[in-house]
This record gives structure tokens, sequence and C-alpha cells, in this order.
């Protein structure tokens, strides 16, 4: 199981306000997608969903060069995702966030 040595690296992140909830997706992260009743929650269940990725990388991706291009892919991918939220009216917040477990003994193992 890989780990991460870099939780105190911080990820751009976008929160999208609905009627119910916050969507929020770091795109620097792949697979890391999260929700939450309010903004407070949202980023907390994205910084879990953050380091629960980086536990466990797609093959390649734990590579440092890799892990520069995806951040630089995430940040295009964020202006992508604020012009669509402001094209089409919807709330949105960018944040930044460290990968972070909620439940750090699930990587104990």
């Amino acid at each position: 199981m890989t780990t991460t040595d870099n939780s105190n690296d911080l990820y751009e992140v976008i929160l999208i306000e609905s009627d119910d909830d916050f969507a929020v997706i770091c795109p620097g992260i792949p697979g890391a997608v999260s929700q939450g009743a309010d903004k407070e929650e949202a980023l907390k269940m994205i910084a879990d969903a953050m380091a629960m990725a980086q536990m466990y990388p797609l093959p390649g991706d734990d590579d440092p060069a890799r892990q520069a291009e995806l951040r630089e892919i995430g940040k295009a991918k964020i202006a992508e995702l604020v012009a669509e939220c402001e094209e089409e009216g919807l709330e949105y917040h960018v944040c930044q966030v460290a990968p972070k477990l909620i439940r750090p003994w699930l990587a104990v193992g």
C-alpha cells in the first residue's frame, strides 16, 4: 500500500453549490470527488477523498513528474469548471485543501 508523505501539499478544489448540498472536485488528484451538506463538510470529505486516492494511485501517478503534470492539468480543469459554472449561473468556490484522512486508522495495515 502506498501512503502519502505530502499531506501538507495544497491542491485546488472547486465546490459547486446546489439546492441540497455541495459537490467538490479535486482535478489534480484522479478520483478525488466528494460532496457534503455544507461547505465545511464538503471540504472535510474532499480532503479524505484526496488522501484515499493518493494511497491507491493509478499506475504511474505516484511518480513526482506525473504528480506535477496532474497538478497542471488540475489547474486547467478548475478554470474550465469555473467558466462552466459562470456560464450556467451556478454558485461555486475555489479553495485550497491538503489531503487528510478522516479515519487515519484505515491507513494502518
